[in-house]
């Protein structure tokens, strides 16, 4: 099962890498840091918190199945559920810009509307997917394996 947790939690890095790449390449970082309300949705210190605490889970998560103990089991759940915390907080601020884009209609309205509607919404659903799994079967396995 550990495994399992493994290879959902690369395809999760994945995914995430994908979304970081078109964050990006098709936000405006720069602005976000300087706008404040509507255009800053997220914000470059919500976004990389959530990469660096990724990556220190995964590296928990993999240092776990490679050597094993209990506590680095405990380390890396927590750390997921702190990730996810963070991850859901992004989530939740994407939805009005995603939803602005739906909505928008209308010349200029595009421009108007904060970059990060460019996100890939099936790779952000996915990714969303998999972290849950990834947590679902981290969390198994820390159950199971007391």
């Amino acid at each position: 099962m550990r495994y399992a947790a493994l290879a959902t939690l690369v395809c999760t890095a994945i995914s995430g890498a994908w979304i970081l790449s078109a964050w990006l390449t098709r936000s405006e970082v720069r602005r976000a840091r300087v706008r404040h309300g509507r255009h800053r949705r997220l914000p470059p210190a919500l976004v990389f918190g959530h990469v660096a605490l990724a990556l220190t889970t995964a590296a928990a998560w993999t240092t776990f199945v490679v050597v094993g103990g209990q506590g680095l089991a405990t380390t890396a759940v927590a750390l997921l559920a702190t990730t996810a915390i963070l991850g859901v907080t992004m989530f939740i601020r994407w939805i009005p810009t995603y939803r602005s884009l739906t909505a928008a209609g209308g010349p200029g309205a595009a421009h108007r509307a904060p970059h990060e509607r460019n996100l890939p919404l099936r790779v952000v659903l996915t990714h969303g997917c998999f972290a849950l799994l990834t947590a679902t079967l981290a969390s198994i396995v820390l159950l199971t394996e007391r």
